[in-house]
């Protein structure tokens, strides 16, 4: 089964995985590059990354250790 995703680095360890679909970095109003901002938590959800048109705000939300809670 092939993989889904592509490994891009590892914090403290861990693999940090990112879809090999790139859709969630384009806005789906106006087609525009999203830009990523770790900024956007919430408590007790980990870590997770927006990303933002900066025209028309949050267009998706990516949780890059998935993959591994899956396991």
């Amino acid at each position: 089964m092939a993989k889904d995703y592509d490994e891009v680095g590892d914090l403290d360890g861990v693999p940090i995985h990112t879809l090999k679909d790139q859709s969630y970095r384009t806005c789906s109003k106006c087609g525009g590059d999203c830009y990523p901002d770790t900024s956007a938590g919430a408590d007790g959800m980990g870590v997770r990354i927006a990303f933002v048109c900066p025209e028309h705000g949050v267009h998706s939300v990516v949780d890059p250790f998935e993959e591994e809670r899956k396991q």
